[in-house]
């Protein structure tokens, strides 16, 4: 007798997460998060999908480390608005000076979305697709739905899976409590 086995591979976790050691960094990534008033949980969510945890990662654009900053973009940035040397990008290998720059590029977007209901969504949004963008997709009004106006999908994406896995982080964070 032949038994038929009927998989849901929707429930199965995501493939590219399964040897990822996604605690790695957890006290730098909680310090930088601390220093720029951000969930850490949510910086982990970013990393997780930026890097999968790797501080040598490198993008398709140029992005360079954990957070995948560009160092003609965020790190630039940051250097300016805070009067301070542009990191070399050599330097954004390293996982402190990586997460300074990221957190703190990522709590400055969290700042301009922060009367959204939507915020979070439009800071990933500005993350990944820059501020101008963002700004095209916020909504007239703040409790406005901002996923149905991002018309870039892989950003639409980066969006639906950084909020999925940060709200698994909390929740698994919420049950140590």
């Amino acid at each position: 007798m032949l038994a038929a086995v009927i998989w849901n591979w929707d429930a199965l976790p995501e493939p590219e997460g399964w040897f990822v050691d996604d605690t790695k960094y957890r006290v730098e990534i909680a310090a930088a998060a601390r220093r720029h008033g951000l969930d850490p949980e949510l910086v982990r969510a970013v990393i997780f999908r930026e890097s999968r945890f790797n501080p040598r990662a490198r993008g398709s654009s140029g992005e360079i480390g954990l957070m995948q900053v560009l160092p003609t973009g965020a790190a630039a940035e940051w250097a300016r608005v805070l009067k301070r040397p542009c990191p070399a990008a050599r330097d954004l290998f390293d996982v402190e000076t990586n997460l300074e720059v990221g957190c703190w590029y990522l709590a400055r977007a969290l700042r301009r979305w922060r009367n959204y209901d939507h915020g979070v969504e439009l800071a990933l949004a500005q993350y990944n697709a820059g501020e101008s963008r963002a700004q095209k997709w916020a909504p007239q009004k703040t409790d406005g739905d901002v996923l149905s106006r991002v018309n870039i999908a892989s950003t639409r994406k980066y969006i639906t899976k950084i909020m999925k896995r940060y709200r698994k982080y909390t929740a698994a964070a919420a049950e140590k409590i």
